[in-house]
């Protein structure tokens, strides 16, 4: 099911387990993602950048857009 909701909270829905991977090939800013990537790693979650296979990272650039992302749950990780 896809659901209409803000970066943040479709972060949250991973950590509880109630998602298992979120695909974000848009725009977003940092200040979209980053206290939810830290909830969500918090609990064994991963967020990876599409190009690079890293973990998204942050004031590494000139400006705060966030590149293409791969967000998943922790249980999703283990299979």
């Amino acid at each position: 099911t896809m659901t209409s909701i803000g970066s943040s909270l479709k972060f949250c829905l991973l950590a509880e387990g109630k998602a298992d991977i979120y695909p974000r090939l848009g725009l977003t800013s940092e200040w979209d993602t980053a206290a939810a990537q830290a909830v969500l790693e918090s609990v064994g979650g991963s967020v990876i950048n599409a190009d690079t296979g890293q973990p998204l990272d942050y004031n590494q650039k000139e400006d705060i857009l966030n590149p293409y992302f791969i967000a998943t749950a922790k249980h999703w990780l283990e299979k």
